[in-house]
């Protein structure tokens, strides 16, 4: 394991992260650039730090603001107690973007600490390596158990890799077994990366269509405790 970095360390980065905030604000301003430049909130996994760095961005007045620094090999517990205390202290009715998150629950837990953006390349990422993301959990396709397992990745998707599409003459383009994406990943036929990568986005995309709805409809809480529920019950 690495060594952790002090507290003095993460002042120096962070107040030095602030003034190169300060120098693009001002250049921006300069350029007269049209597009939003975001102030990125740094400190590490200090709480203090964190709340020094996002008060002197927010008297800078950015469009939008930005959590870094985690997801950077910091245990779990730790990115969560930093997503719990920086998003929430940014001004609500500015975006609030988290830097290189995550996991579908990272998403979730995210927007419940008041999170509207991320980005992320973990779909295409753990496409690549075989593993895929399901409403019930993720499944590893390089584990023997798929071989002969012909059913589809996750019978809730409706995406091109789990249900295909339909041709205008009546016949489906599309749909493949979780066998077969085994075969593929253990020849390595580029078409089960590809194919892992289209169902992966798809996931990812559909989930935050659910989370807008049920932030629209006033049920995110009992989203977030079905959404939890499901990814444990396992594929």
């Amino acid at each position: 394991k690495g060594q952790k970095t002090t507290e003095h360390e993460a002042r120096v980065s962070m107040e030095m992260s602030l003034r190169w905030a300060k120098r693009s604000q001002d250049e921006f301003a300069r350029l007269e650039n049209p597009n939003a430049l975001f102030g990125i909130v740094q400190g590490g996994m200090f709480e203090g730090l964190r709340q020094e760095s996002l008060e002197q961005l927010v008297a800078m007045d950015f469009p939008g603001y930005a959590v870094g620094g985690v997801s950077v090999g910091e245990p779990k517990e730790e990115m969560l107690r930093i997503m719990a205390h920086t998003p929430r202290r940014l001004p609500w009715h500015k975006p609030r973007y988290l830097m290189g998150v995550g996991t579908p629950e990272d998403l979730v837990e995210g927007v419940a600490q008041g999170v509207d953006m991320f980005d992320c390349v973990m779909p295409t990422r753990n496409a690549r390596n075989g593993t895929l993301f399901t409403r019930f959990g993720d499944l590893k396709m390089r584990n023997a158990r798929h071989k002969a397992d012909h059913g589809p990745l996750d019978s809730t998707c409706s995406c091109y890799t789990c249900k295909g599409t339909t041709r205008p003459n009546g016949t489906i383009s599309g749909g493949f077994s979780r066998a077969y994406l085994h075969h593929l990943d253990r020849c390595g036929e580029m078409l089960g990366p590809m194919l892992a990568s289209i169902h992966n986005l798809h996931y990812y995309l559909n989930l935050m269509r659910e989370v807008r709805a049920a932030l629209d409809a006033g049920s995110f809480g009992a989203f977030r405790q079905q959404f939890k529920a499901d990814r444990a019950r396992g594929v």
